[in-house]
């Protein structure tokens, strides 16, 4: 169940492969005849980037060359960067091998977080549901280690699915320090749009995406994103992610995100309009650099909200009285709006689905033992 402003042409993923995904792209475009295209998931990225000239006989886009994109998009390849430009950034080891893991565990720091090496991979769902703590935790993107034991074990379980991740430093400091810098640079590396929020709730808790966003500017954060920016001469929409150190008051490089991220709508209600001005400057119309926008602005994707409160509820570090207060202002909710609301339907339908699709898996996996 779609949006009733639009068409939905889900991309076919049956078996996985990239050449049924291209073909119907090129089909799609084909029968538009001309169309801006914004991939919105880091795979569909890196196939949009990876295939750019078949896709250009019949598609409007902005993006930076292929090996900057794979780059800013795995962990590895964004932690070079930051060290090649001196951007502070957490410590990072690769790991590929249970060797590797050795080597380190007992030479680093604790805690420390273990990631895989790029996102897209841990969405597969045997590691998903060997990792997810609760229904209420959402789709883990880390796993939180507290010494060597913890980080060998975790290791160990993920390695059969996906030997190549990360060891990474952990950041000291509450959700709330975790800021984020959205954009969009034209073909020339020009900013026409910037614009930032502050995470004040994610999910899942600790190590997540967004539930809860507030506006806010930040010349600091504004300068070091810009400052990654012209380094990689990037081009087209993105978003990087910082988080600001307990121990130094440093912001540290998290994350890069080379698409249109789901809250970055937060910016039409603020004044800055990034979508609009990525698809005219696709389009090569005329659009003018827009940089002043409202601060203290509220996004919320409520369903997953409400499940980061009652996880820090839990935890006694939030209150019902306070999670209520933080709603007041002005506010842009994540799905939910009075004049399309299609799209929150499907939200709260898919919602009870997971849950249902765990349980079939578990039992799956239950009978194929019993039978071996």
């Amino acid at each position: 169940m779609g949006s009733r402003f639009l068409r939905p042409c889900p991309l076919p993923n049956a078996d996985g492969s990239e050449s049924n995904k291209l073909e119907y792209l090129v089909s799609l475009g084909k029968e538009l005849g001309e169309a801006v295209l914004f991939p919105v998931s880091d795979e569909d990225m890196i196939l949009c980037s990876r295939f750019r000239n078949e896709l250009q006989k019949n598609y409007h886009f902005v993006m930076a060359d292929h090996a900057t994109i794979t780059s800013v998009l795995t962990k590895d390849g964004l932690h070079k960067i930051a060290t090649m430009h001196e951007i502070p950034a957490p410590q990072m080891f690769p790991a590929c091998s249970r060797a590797d893991v050795n080597n380190i565990a007992d030479s680093i720091s604790y805690p420390v977080i273990l990631k895989p090496v790029f996102s897209p991979s841990w969405l597969r769902d045997e590691i998903v549901s060997l990792l997810r703590n609760s229904f209420l935790s959402g789709s883990p993107k880390v796993v939180y280690c507290q010494n060597a034991q913890m980080l060998l074990e975790a290791y160990g379980k993920i390695a059969v699915y996906d030997p190549n991740m990360i060891i990474e430093e952990v950041i000291p400091g509450e959700d709330e320090r975790l800021a984020y810098y959205c954009f969009y640079l034209d073909r020339q590396s020009r900013k026409l749009a910037g614009f930032a929020g502050r995470k004040l709730r994610i999910l899942p808790v600790g190590f997540g995406s967004a539930t809860f966003v507030r506006s806010f500017y930040d010349p600091d954060l504004e300068k070091i994103s810009c400052k990654l920016l012209s380094y990689i001469h990037y081009q087209g929409l993105g978003g990087i992610e910082f988080k600001k150190d307990l121990r130094d008051e440093q912001y540290k490089l998290i994350e890069f995100n080379a698409r249109l991220g789901l809250w970055d709508s937060l910016s039409i209600r603020c004044g800055i309009d990034i979508p609009y001005i990525a698809y005219c400057d696709a389009l090569e119309w005329q659009v003018d650099a827009q940089s002043q926008y409202r601060e203290n602005v509220l996004w919320i994707d409520f369903q997953r909200d409400v499940r980061a409160f009652i996880i820090l509820n839990k935890r006694k570090q939030l209150s019902f009285k306070t999670w209520l207060k933080s709603f007041s202002g002005e506010k842009e909710w994540a799905i939910y709006s009075r004049d399309d609301w299609k799209p929150a339907l499907s939200s709260f339908c898919k919602l009870f689905e997971r849950p249902r699709k765990s349980i079939r898996n578990k039992l799956s996996s239950f009978v194929s033992k019993k039978k071996a």
